[in-house]
């Protein structure tokens, strides 16, 4: 599914960063249907190309209610 014309490609970096979170949020918030994980994945290959790496863990700890992502983004330095 790796194509380069996807929109993704077009966003930057913290457009991108943005949207991984607002898919997680809305997956843990019961909006979006668990099938979506395919589709952070698809954002992190994406980002994995500009050297960046998003990782993500729901935020266990804060009101269930407001279902918090915590999402680190680790930039590779060469």
């Amino acid at each position: 599914m790796e194509n380069d014309s996807s929109p993704y490609e077009s966003l930057s970096d913290n457009q991108l960063v943005g949207y991984y979170l607002f898919i997680l949020t809305n997956i843990h918030s019961g909006k979006l249907s668990n099938a979506m994980f395919g589709e952070t994945e698809y954002i992190e290959s994406v980002a994995a190309k500009r050297g960046l790496y998003f990782t993500h863990k729901e935020n266990v700890y804060l009101s269930p209610k407001n279902h918090p992502i915590l999402v680190t983004v680790t930039e590779l330095l060469t």
